[in-house]
Formats: C-alpha cells, structure tokens, sequence
C-alpha cells in the first residue's frame, strides 16, 4: 500500500511538473500530428521501397533503396491517370451545381423570409443527420431503373444529394449575418432579386462561398463507397476507386499501391494549401455579429 501510493505521488508530481511547463501544449501538439501524419508518412515510405523490402521483417522506417518503380507502374500500366481526371471532373462539376443552388437557396431562405421559411430550412438541414450509407440501397435501385448505373451522372448526383444540405447550412449562418440595409437600397433603386444577388451580395460574401466551395470539392474527391457500388468500367472510375486496380485475387500489389494512393493524395493537399485561407476566413465570416 505505501509503495502503490509512493507511485501514484510520482505519477502526480510527474502531471504538475508537466502542466506546469510552458512547453508542453506544444509537446501534445506535436505528438498528436505525428499519430495522425504517420499514415501518410508510411504511405509514402512504402511506394518508395522495393518489394522485397516492403514485406521484409521488422518494417524498416527509411527505404534501403528508394525506387520509383511503382510510380511508372501506377502512371504506366494501369488507368490511374485517367481515374484522377474522372474525380477532377467528379468534384469541380458537384462542386460548381452544389454551391450555386446552395448560395440561390440560402438567399432565399436568409434574405426573403416567408411563412414557414425556417422549418423548411430545418429540413434541409435535418437530413445532414441521415447516414450516407443508408442511401445507397435507394440510390442504386433509383438508378438501376432511370438507366444510370455505371454513368457519370450518377455520381454526381449522388454527390449533390450529400454536399447540399451541408452547403445550406455552412451558407445560413453568412447570409443570416449579411446587412439587410444593402439589399433594400439596391432594390430601391431598381435593381432585380438576380442582379442584387450577382453585384451586391456575392462580392461580399464571397470568402464564405469559396470555403463552401472548397469543403464540396473535397468532400467529393475523397467518395469512394458509392462509385465502388456505381462504376463498373474502369474508364470511369475516381481516383480514390481506381486504387483497387491493384488489388485482385492473386493478391494485394502493396507498392503501386502505395504510390497510386500518394498521386490520389497529392491535388488534395495542394489545392488545400492554396486554399486554406479562404477555408478560415470563409468559414468565420457568419460568426461576426451585425
């Protein structure tokens, strides 16, 4: 008993001595990117071996010998180039008819209220609390007899169903916040719903609609359970899909694999880096109060 509870005032001490240093939310930050960065890190480590190595045992953190091989081989003989034009198209088309009949509906629902506008709003809103997956069945048995499986639209459509609810909602709070004076003077002097929409109320609220818009865009590049389900022809395919090429039942080639999902990876990151300011700013826009 007096060990157990020597223990525990070491264990104590060891806490307040470290809640007490100035350096330790910087620690448990690091800590934490590193738990989550090290799958990317191992996926990147892997397309950079060779086979041999990548079965080899114990795991080795740093490739013997690095190889591009596998990159030749995701680029060259399978159709991964093809497959990360498909989500390039998948994504910029959901994202361009998601954000413009979202910013149309939240225009409406913000700026012209009528009688029972917010219940309508939260039924949008509601089906954001739906599972995706419970879609599927429907979707798919939908599809099957409007003649869309294994079509481009079917995609996308699927997509929009998802991402417009959340486009509403992330939409709400910045038109809620949009100064109401602005759009009775435009409409005072003259001025139609469109074109006060178009020259007044867009260019303001701009920042909020390209962070919608970037939010659509990943959330569309990075579907994969429902092209799976959709898509039999391999020139259709998304990236994220067209990762199972290498995947058959002689078994899992792990290397092309690897650098496949490194190339799926790579537009995302990029197109985030360049965006994340307006991903911040966008996103606080509606939180500002009038």
């Amino acid at each position: 008993m007096k060990r157990s509870g020597n223990v525990l005032k070491t264990i104590r001490g060891a806490l307040n001595a470290a809640i007490a240093w100035k350096r330790t939310p910087a620690i448990v930050l690091i800590v934490f990117c590193a738990f989550l960065f090290m799958p990317l890190y191992w996926t990147l480590v892997t397309s950079l071996k060779t086979t041999k190595e990548i079965f080899s045992w114990p795991p080795t953190l740093f490739p013997k010998s690095l190889t591009l091989g596998h990159y030749v081989k995701a680029l060259i003989h399978s159709p991964i180039f093809g497959n990360i034009l498909n989500s390039i198209f998948y994504s910029l088309t959901a994202t361009v008819i998601v954000v413009t009949v979202a910013a149309l509906t939240t225009y409406g629902f913000s700026v012209y209220q009528y009688r029972g506008s917010t219940k309508v709003a939260l039924v949008f809103l509601g089906t954001r609390i739906i599972p995706p997956q419970s879609l599927f069945v429907p979707f798919v048995v939908l599809f099957s007899k409007l003649g869309l499986i294994n079509t481009r639209p079917a995609v996308i459509i699927f997509q929009f169903v998802l991402v417009y609810p959340l486009s509403i909602w992330l939409l709400k709070g910045i038109f809620d916040k949009f100064p109401r004076e602005l759009v009775d003077a435009a409409r005072i002097d003259g001025a139609s719903r469109i074109f006060t929409l178009l020259k007044v109320v867009l260019p303001i609220v701009a920042p909020g609609i390209g962070a919608v818009a970037i939010i659509a865009f990943l959330w569309t590049w990075n579907a994969f359970m429902f092209p799976f389900l959709i898509l039999n022809s391999p020139q259709l395919k998304p990236i994220t899909v067209g990762i199972f090429h290498f995947v058959s039942d002689r078994g899992i080639e792990w290397g092309p694999m690897a650098a496949s999902s490194v190339l799926a990876i790579i537009p995302g990151v990029v197109f985030f880096i360049f965006a994340q300011r307006s991903i911040v700013s966008g996103l606080t826009l509606g939180a500002v109060k009038s």
